[in-house]
């Protein structure tokens, strides 16, 4: 399985901006045992999706969505708009949407399953928060937010889901978790794949780690069995940065 890593922009980029990006990193040198994707503001998806033209790597994600296909629901946007836009992958959950803007587990489970109808690959974000993890209840918080996330979803659909995991402590930190602390939150991930959908979808989700990855760290996460790749913040905002980050990713 090739490792996948994500780009997530956050709120930074408009189309100009955007475009600019794209073509800079379609310059780089990326290795080819690799899946890369990047999750752009949605007002700038035409641009990066102009940029792009043919291309395949990077894929085009997005950051969010809503669960209904259409309707009277101001300011959302559907799993099917997207879709126009060759999007294959959404970033759902994610602690900043959560802590922000009140996303709940119910409703992160909502949307991956509306992206999994729809055709696209969800990347669900699960994590614990400082105060949680000193109290030893990390793996509870984790393991009800992916309970919750996969209710909605087959887990033999077309687009399997991504489960993200990312510390909430560990975001734009500087500090991210150790790789070892990584692996047993990854495995605690999988009892619960095994629990929900059984033994033979155990190691067939993807689970990625988030966190304060950057390119001096990557080579030592993705060489720790049982993380599948890296969903990337800050250090996605440079292009040659991001690409010198996927190439330590797959070290030759």
């Amino acid at each position: 399985m090739n490792k996948f890593i994500v780009a997530n922009w956050k709120m930074y980029y408009g189309p100009v901006k955007a475009g600019a990006w794209v073509r800079a990193f379609r310059r780089e040198r990326l290795p080819k045992d690799i899946e890369i994707a990047i999750s752009v503001p949605f007002v700038s998806l035409a641009a990066a999706r102009a940029s792009l033209g043919r291309a395949t790597i990077p894929a085009l994600g997005a950051q969010d969505c809503f669960w209904e296909k259409e309707g009277a629901f101001t300011g959302a946007i559907s799993p099917s708009m997207l879709a126009e836009f060759g999007v294959s992958v959404c970033i759902v959950g994610h602690s900043e949407r959560r802590q922000y803007l009140g996303e709940t587990d119910e409703m992160v489970a909502k949307k991956a399953g509306a992206l999994q109808k729809a055709g696209m690959t969800p990347v669900i974000c699960v994590g614990e928060t400082a105060a949680q993890r000193s109290k030893g209840q990390a793996k509870k918080v984790v393991k009800a937010q992916v309970k919750q996330a996969i209710s909605e979803l087959k887990p033999d659909g077309k687009c399997p889901a991504v489960i993200a995991y990312e510390p909430v402590w560990a975001i734009g930190s500087g500090k991210p978790c150790r790789p070892v602390d990584a692996k047993e939150m990854h495995d605690a991930i999988r009892e619960v794949i095994t629990a929900e959908w059984g033994a033979r979808y155990r190691d067939e989700i993807r689970i990625i780690y988030g966190g304060s990855v950057n390119e001096r760290n990557i080579t030592e996460y993705m060489t720790t069995t049982g993380i599948d790749g890296a969903l990337v913040g800050g250090s996605s905002l440079d292009p040659r940065t991001f690409a010198l980050l996927c190439r330590a990713a797959v070290p030759a």
